[in-house]
């Protein structure tokens, strides 16, 4: 009875082991331009400045290539994007994905669901009715984007544009790679840059559009084109209270070291990966104020340094190591 009931066990632990590995997940990086995202912080637009104190939009028809141009569709799976609370979400667990070359996904609702009844969702589903409203009405469906805030001498002047519509449904392609963890599990890591979803739009002395025509489209053409990137050179998660730089940068092999102050109350990990998201180092640390020294013989190229905070991404720096 006993060698069964440990038969079971472990045949139980190795499903269980096989559905925890290779987990996939999205690390949407928030940040103005070199600083991390924050709402209500000063950013300026060349003449004037302005300061965002709402910025929610949704992300839709995912799908990853991997593995020589395989397509694997993320279904059934909706994120509202708030990067002031949260900027890592689960995609599911996809064990056929080995190697990320590129992420595909649409801002906005896709038509199909677009103009559906938001209470026919679970209250915690991201298409479930949202407080601000995300969802503008029965024809024109949900607000892709809803980005407000404050411009102008003394940030006296308010903006608001809350993009819609289903012709302003936008799909885009980054190539990239993604981390591979020890246990299998990868994290694909975007980087948005907020500073740039105003760009040609003028908020200096006030604006208020919802729609899907005018500065809607200008808005949802810069979520297209100029927000996101897959090139990664510093972030800090707006949440992550310490602080962590890898000097110098560029470096020779060996001489380049990770300065940090680490929050008392979370484990901590640094991470270091090739272009090809291979994983070459990956080390346990402890949190108060330290220097990290990447002392293995590594070869001269790009690596990402990632810092893990109770096992969520909260810095990146890229590292750039020359002979």
């Amino acid at each position: 009875m006993n060698k069964l009931l440990l038969s079971c066990l472990l045949i139980f632990h190795s499903l269980w082991a096989a559905q925890a590995q290779n987990n996939l997940e999205l690390h949407i990086s928030p940040r103005l331009g070199t600083a991390s995202f924050a709402l209500n912080t000063p950013v300026s637009a060349g003449s004037y400045d302005y300061k965002i104190t709402r910025l929610e939009y949704y992300i839709s028809k995912i799908k990853v290539v991997h593995d020589g141009g395989q397509e694997t569709p993320i279904t059934d799976l909706f994120l509202l994007v708030r990067p002031a609370v949260d900027s890592m979400y689960d995609l599911g667990s996809y064990p056929n994905i080995t190697n990320v070359e590129s992420i595909i996904f649409s801002v906005g609702v896709d038509q199909a669901y677009n103009h559906l009844d938001p209470a026919s969702y679970p209250a915690n589903h991201p298409l479930a009715p949202q407080n601000p409203a995300m969802q503008w009405g029965w024809s024109a469906g949900y607000r892709f984007v809803a980005i407000e805030g404050k411009a102008g001498t003394n940030f006296a002047n308010d903006f608001e544009i809350h993009a819609l519509g289903d012709a302003n449904y936008k799909t885009l392609t980054l190539p990239t790679t993604a981390e591979t963890h020890q246990n299998g599990d990868k994290t694909i890591h975007v980087v948005a840059d907020y500073s740039q979803v105003l760009n040609s739009i003028n908020v200096s002395t006030g604006l208020i559009v919802h729609g899907s025509s005018g500065k809607a489209v200008t808005l949802m053409n810069n979520m297209k084109n100029v927000v996101f990137s897959a090139e990664t050179s510093s972030t800090l998660d707006p949440a992550f209270e310490g602080t962590f730089n890898v000097i110098p940068n560029p470096a020779l092999s060996g001489k380049a070291s990770a300065l940090m102050t680490l929050p008392a109350g979370f484990s901590y990990r640094i991470s270091l990966t090739e272009l090809t998201g291979r994983v070459v180092l990956s080390q346990p640390i402890a949190s108060g104020s330290q220097s990290f020294a990447f002392n293995q013989n590594l070869k001269a190229g790009i690596y990402f340094v990632y810092l893990w905070q109770n096992e969520r991404v909260v810095a990146i720096e890229k590292l750039i190591l020359t002979q």
